[in-house]
């Protein structure tokens, strides 16, 4: 028996559906949304590989790089990586197509004193990268909670004008004048929706910011947020939100349908799901989550060897952009960076979408 006859019995043996070449569609039993951002055809390298925040006119590469852990010593930063490693990991994803950056003013805050919170190191080194025809875009949050003073300086927080002075010191971490995205990091009770709206619209007018997100808000705060804003003549870009694989309920609760219906593009936080969306653990171990997960994680295994030798990781972020949401994996090794780039410049066709969708159905 041949090699590709081999693929195509252990494809219908693990999907229960025979292998079809070609154009590939959900069948029409199936009730998932077939996203306009999947492609039929599917497999042909493409560069660069690119969609706009919302309707700010703002391009970013289809998948972006999250730096929650960058400067966080609880993480291993001084001990498994340091600032060397980490410019590495940056260069190698600009280099590999990478242009959005996500961090926080929040992330890595017990290195702010020696210069090395996750905000200073990525002004850092996006002022050393090189010029490239698709500009950077980074994106930093304004954390909601009155006392985060406690964390990274500063006073009291509450109104209007403590949303701007923050915003002012994360511009001087990250030595910049103005930041591409600046986003709230999720909804709390101190803060007003309409106070937090007016502090974007002061942030826009000061031109301390190109564009305003949300992050972690649902379906009924996202809505309120648009509307708050549309009548300042400001496009809400973004907002953030666990999504992946395992974790749809962006998806199933109709969050993902309302961003895409207001024009707010949804980033995907967590997209490998602390690890768990990887080759590591397809063969066994790991957590109780991985052992629920293995019949999963096989079928994506296979997937991704069908689709032009992808990774179990590069499967599981490409469905998120398949999804019509922009993944920010963490990486702290050029490895890693490496592997999630190799998630773009490509697409799952609808069908293995699908396929994807009914077996989280029958988990």
């Amino acid at each position: 028996m041949s090699c590709i006859q081999c693929r195509i019995k252990a494809y219908t043996s693990v999907t229960g559906r025979p292998f079809t070449v070609g154009t590939r569609r959900r069948s029409a039993s199936s009730h998932h949304r077939t996203s306009p951002h999947c492609k039929a055809s599917s497999k042909t390298e493409s560069a660069p590989d690119t969609t706009s925040l919302g309707k700010t006119g703002l391009q970013v590469s289809s998948l972006g790089i999250g730096t929650l852990q960058w400067g966080d010593n609880q993480c291993g930063y001084g001990k498994q990586y340091d600032d060397a490693q980490l410019k590495e990991v940056f260069d190698a994803a600009v280099q590999g197509g990478v242009t959005f950056f996500d961090t926080a003013e929040v992330y890595g805050y017990q290195s702010i004193k020696k210069g090395q919170s996750s905000e200073q190191l990525l002004g850092k080194f996006a002022k050393q990268a090189p010029e490239k025809p698709q500009p950077l875009v980074l994106g930093t949050k304004f954390f909601t909670v009155p006392w985060t003073n406690v964390l990274v300086g500063g006073g009291f927080r509450l109104g209007r004008q403590s949303m701007i002075k923050a915003l002012k010191a994360s511009l001087q971490r990250m030595d910049r004048q103005q930041i591409d995205l600046w986003q709230i990091h999720f909804p709390f009770p101190f803060f007003k929706q309409t106070t937090l709206a007016d502090g974007l619209q002061e942030a826009m007018d000061l031109g301390l910011t190109t564009a305003v997100g949300v992050c972690n808000y649902n379906t009924a705060q996202l809505e309120e947020m648009h509307s708050l804003l549309d009548k300042k003549g400001i496009p809400l870009a973004t907002n953030q939100v666990k999504f992946n694989v395992l974790e749809r309920d962006p998806e199933t609760s109709g969050l993902l349908d309302k961003c895409q219906q207001l024009g707010v593009t949804l980033v995907a936080h967590s997209p490998l799901q602390q690890g768990i969306l990887t080759d590591k653990y397809v063969t066994g171990g790991g957590p109780q989550a991985a052992e629920k997960a293995r019949i999963l994680l096989k079928l994506m295994q296979f997937i991704g060897a069908v689709s032009g030798g992808r990774t179990v990781t590069q499967v599981a972020l490409n469905y998120l952009m398949c999804k019509g949401a922009i993944p920010i994996p963490g990486c702290k090794s050029v490895p890693q960076v490496q592997e999630h780039v190799g998630a773009m410049g490509w697409r799952l066709d609808s069908n293995e979408v699908s396929i994807i969708d009914e077996k989280l159905q029958s988990m």
